[in-house]
């Protein structure tokens, strides 16, 4: 009898170790592939480099109107790579760098790469209802990865010297470099999560807004108009069962896309 259990034992610690191993294994690959992808990461040029250009020359780079403008070369050697992809996120002072995808539903790339691999650790997406050039508020979903990848580093939004610092959200689309302003962060229920993307009014879009600055464990004193727009991340959280870590934040950039626009008009 003993020896039988004895052989349980030892089966029960292969089968553990075996799981162990795998995980680390699936997480050795995802590093690496992290890593080949964001060598492609998205050049930023400030919009001041332009304004020096006053030959007009733009050196075979894409001259955007809104916003910082953007070596467009990676973006399109990211959508060879996946037609799904759709912008790049950059979170200051987190180790959030990634592709952004957005599938025909929210489920395939949550068990699958860039690459659209089979893995654990998924790929940052939007919310497959989302219009990205439309909707005034996007929804980017990604795994909390006790590994502190993927979108593990938006729960420093917690900590309030974090929260209070202004750490920028950066989005690279359409070869535009838009920088967002978290001003709402709170733990959630994913049964009580009601997030909206497409508003009837400007009013509705509004009260959206100020109803989601009301739900943050920290508040900010913010005023938001019809012009706004937001991003919110989502992702998964450990304090109980279904919870939810979001962040809500407004672009922040629009008055420089106005310069930046004044700055284009006045070279072509």
């Amino acid at each position: 009898m003993r020896k039988i259990i004895n052989i349980i034992l030892v089966a029960i610690i292969i089968v553990c170790l075996s799981i162990i191993g795998y995980k680390y294994y699936n997480y050795n690959k995802d590093d690496k592939l992290n890593s080949e992808i964001q060598d492609l990461q998205p050049v930023i040029n400030e919009a001041s480099d332009l304004d020096n250009n006053s030959s007009g020359e733009n050196d075979g780079q894409d001259q955007s109107k809104e916003g910082n403008y953007v070596n467009s070369a990676n973006e399109e050697e990211l959508k060879s790579i996946n037609s799904d992809y759709k912008m790049w996120i950059q979170i200051e002072n987190t180790n959030i760098n990634y592709p952004v995808v957005q599938g025909s539903d929210n489920d395939y790339y949550l068990k699958h790469n860039f690459r659209k691999e089979s893995n654990i650790s998924g790929t940052v997406f939007v919310e497959s209802a989302n219009d990205i050039d439309n909707d005034k508020n996007i929804i980017l979903y990604g795994h909390n990865m006790r590994n502190g990848t993927m979108f593990n580093n938006i729960t420093n939004y917690r900590e309030e010297s974090f929260f209070n610092e202004d750490n920028k959200i950066n989005i690279i689309m359409n070869n535009t470099l838009y920088e967002y302003e978290a001003f709402s962060v709170y733990v959630k229920n994913v049964n009580e999560v009601n997030l909206a993307i497409g508003f009837a009014s400007e009013d509705e879009f509004i009260n959206y807004a100020y109803n989601e600055a009301e739900e943050s464990l920290y508040k900010k004193d913010v005023d938001f108009s019809a012009e706004d727009n937001l991003i919110t991340l989502v992702t998964c959280s450990y304090e109980f069962t279904d919870a939810r870590t979001i962040v809500v934040a407004r672009r922040c950039n629009w008055y420089k896309a106005l310069l930046y626009q004044n700055v284009v008009e006045n070279i072509i």
